[in-house]
């Protein structure tokens, strides 16, 4: 059988075993909170890593959707730029339309006041002309009473003679 000493020793080792086993228990039960402190970790990771691709996702459209805007607002201000230019080019074709106007305006007074002169002018040709037939006419008469002057003046020099020697006719 076995002595007492023995079961002392066995006792003795027994609980020391069991304290060795509770010893072990709470490194296991410590290990097992590290364990699932360990896997809550990475459960949040496996969260923060799916919410980082969600995020990178969400950036990329963004990325994208700022390229599109980009690009709509080059657009846009090509197409301002080209309305600008248009509108200078229309501003400058209305100023050449006042430009023009002006012009045809005084070109349309003058033509009128060359009209003016010109019906004034046919008028003057016209009084010229008629005298120019009345100076013809009394260029024509006054040749005419010089002549009758002449013939006149021979017919009165010989009646003077005659009066003047009577006897004497030549």
């Amino acid at each position: 059988m076995v002595s007492e000493e023995e079961i002392q020793q066995l006792k003795s080792e027994n609980e020391l075993l069991q304290i060795q086993l509770q010893d072990i228990t709470e490194m296991i039960n410590v290990r097992e909170e590290e364990i699932e402190l360990l896997r809550k970790k990475a459960d949040y990771a496996v969260m923060l890593q799916s919410t980082l691709d969600g995020n990178l996702e969400q950036i990329s459209q963004m990325q994208q959707f700022i390229g599109d805007e980009q690009r709509k607002l080059v657009g846009a201000a090509k197409r301002e730029a080209a309305m600008e230019d248009e509108i200078v080019q229309s501003i400058q074709m209305e100023k050449e339309f006042y430009d023009i106007r002006e012009k045809y305006e005084s070109s349309k007074a003058a033509l009128h006041d060359l009209d003016n002169e010109l019906a004034e002018t046919s008028g003057m040709y016209r009084q010229l002309a008629t005298c120019m037939s009345r100076i013809a006419e009394l260029e024509s008469n006054l040749e005419i009473a010089q002549l009758e002057n002449q013939y006149m003046k021979e017919e009165l020099e010989a009646l003077r003679k005659i009066v003047q020697n009577p006897f004497n006719p030549e």
